[in-house]
């Protein structure tokens, strides 16, 4: 009892880091509107990708490289392409629809986690997790609930964006174990930064920022420090100690963030049923954390908060 203990509270430790990557994540939405209004997407990626893995290599040391072998290396390039990718159709869809849309849109990564996590990872979601998944999507939904709700093709890339986001979710989970998470971390946002510079100086005709003006200053500063290189140095460090589909339920509170961040600095307004959603998200989370205790019998293990074979 005293192992599971300290099993849980390291869980716990790790859940609430990985919530305060959300509140970071949802103050981005209204600051990266503003940005790409000032320069193109892929130039604004690249960038504030390029100034986060400069700060992870200094944070990382020699120590952190260290941990990386070839396979290391490999598996960071391949999980940056994968973040790289949600970015882009990310950015281009908020680029092309609304900020309601971007949120719920984004938030089907919550859905694709475990439905992919049994096929891809043998990790089938357990049944509070899927409970939790449900209540959590309802949520989302009236939290960006406007009339008419309609797709187009900004609404598609974001869709897309969803799909890598839980494959490199899912990715965190197979792969990082044993190396170190800034070492790690700064292999995918270098990759980024790569990716970003190439595609920039190819399709798009301006590739650095022409005036670099103070709210563009302030935007890099937020992406690159706390909303890339400390968020997903958290979720390359902590996101392990999780499971897939739990970690995409902390995820939920993004759009939660959003609206507040959306409220405060772009003046928007909530609607009643639009704070419902908000307090559903929560519920969602609190179900898949309560569920084990209440009808599962005992204490929570990895074993019964997230995966059935965790």
């Amino acid at each position: 009892m005293k192992n599971a203990h300290k099993i849980d509270r390291r869980q716990l430790f790790a859940e609430l880091i990985l919530a305060s990557v959300t509140l970071f994540w949802g103050a981005t939405f209204p600051i990266v509107k503003d940005a790409i209004n000032e320069m193109p997407v892929m130039a604004f990626l690249w960038v504030r990708f390029a100034f986060a893995a400069v700060l992870l290599a200094l944070l990382a040391g020699r120590k952190g490289f260290a941990t990386l072998d070839r396979r290391g290396w490999k598996i960071g390039v391949f999980l940056g392409s994968l973040l790289f990718l949600s970015y882009l159709f990310q950015t281009f869809g908020l680029e092309r629809t609304s900020s309601a849309n971007t949120g719920f849109l984004t938030g089907l990564g919550v859905v694709w986690v475990p439905l992919l996590a049994g096929p891809l990872l043998k990790k089938p979601a357990a049944f509070g997790s899927k409970i939790g998944v449900a209540i959590a999507l309802l949520g989302l939904f009236l939290l960006t609930w406007h009339t008419p709700w309609s797709i187009n093709f900004g609404d598609l890339l974001v869709v897309i964006c969803s799909v890598f986001i839980a494959l490199h979710i899912l990715g965190l989970d197979a792969f990082t174990k044993g190396y170190d998470g800034r070492a790690l971390t700064f292999v995918q946002i270098a990759t980024m930064a790569l990716l970003g510079c190439v595609g920039s100086l190819t399709f798009e005709p301006v590739s650095w920022p022409v005036v670099w003006t103070n709210s563009l200053i302030i935007a890099f500063i937020i992406t690159s420090a706390f909303a890339t290189a400390y968020a997903f140095w958290a979720m390359t460090t902590f996101q392990n100690r999780t499971t897939p589909t739990r970690a995409a339920l902390i995820y939920t509170l993004e759009p939660v963030f959003a609206a507040l961040f959306s409220i405060w600095l772009a003046g928007d307004r909530l609607s009643a049923i639009g704070w419902f959603g908000g307090v559903l998200i929560v519920a969602g989370m609190v179900v898949a954390e309560i569920w084990p205790i209440f009808f599962a019998g005992g204490s929570r293990s990895s074993k019964q908060t997230g995966c059935g074979n965790c």
